[in-house]
């Protein structure tokens, strides 16, 4: 059976992989944002007209859907079943629903609400609904052997300071996606039961603000994630390739 250092051995080898064939910071501002414009005037392409979702669904699900089936026993109709996404109407042929947690509740993935916003919510005195329904950018389920929940993101530009901000606040996220308690699968629903999450971000930033201010941290912080919460943190940087796999 595997175990959860099964897991970290998966998102490790993900990493790697999305390090080396994702394209290098400065190509992938450009593609991106290229992508993006195209999009606007494509009705197909709904699930690229944000440049988070232009990194997931253009560069990185080919990748991870890829990658999956290196897993004994994952091939493309199981990988397809296993992978769930908010844009899954879009991308029939690697997914096959969504992620969005059918039973609402009344909490905030947002860091550092103050306690009279959140009773104004509560007392239904804001704009805001009372009940939230959760929806992460995408996750992996059975018969995938690991169930993971991905807050995905994309960051292209600021300093340490924007960067900081940036990763206690998408670490939060993903934390509060893998507290949510479980809730069983129905008709129209896919249960929600993860064992772990996962940020997935990419540094697009010309100085590597987010890669930085992860890799500073102290390695026993860094290991605490992923030891005392099963939270996986994934920056990924792309470094520039070698003009022999350029020209391949």
């Amino acid at each position: 059976m595997l175990d959860k250092r099964d897991a970290y051995k998966f998102l490790k080898g993900l990493e790697a992989e999305l390090t080396r064939k994702l394209p290098e910071p400065d190509v992938m501002r450009t593609e991106v944002r290229q992508i993006v414009a195209a999009s606007k005037s494509d009705d197909k392409a709904l699930h690229m007209r944000q440049r988070e979702d232009a990194f997931l669904h253009h560069f990185a699900f080919p990748v991870l859907f890829e990658y999956m089936q290196t897993i004994p026993g994952i091939d493309q109709t199981a990988a397809r079943e296993s992978l769930l996404s908010e844009y899954y109407r879009n991308m029939k042929g690697m997914c096959s629903g969504t992620p969005a947690r059918k039973q609402r509740h009344p909490f905030n993935k947002i860091i550092g609400s103050k306690p009279a916003t959140i009773m104004a919510q509560w007392k239904g005195q804001s704009e805001s609904n009372p009940l939230k329904q959760s929806c992460p950018d995408f996750a992996l389920r059975s018969p995938f052997p690991f169930k993971i929940v991905f807050e995905g993101k994309y960051f292209e530009k600021g300093g340490s300071t924007k960067a900081e901000t940036e990763l206690v606040t998408n670490i939060y996220q993903a934390f509060f996606y893998r507290a949510l308690p479980k809730i069983d699968p129905d008709a129209k629903t896919p249960a929600w039961d993860y064992d772990y999450s996962c940020l997935f971000a990419y540094d697009a930033s010309p100085e590597g603000s987010l890669y930085e201010a992860w890799n500073n941290l102290d390695k026993t912080v860094k290991a605490g994630f992923w030891e005392g919460a099963n939270l996986y943190v994934m920056i990924i940087r792309a470094k520039p390739k070698p003009s022999s796999e350029l020209l391949a």
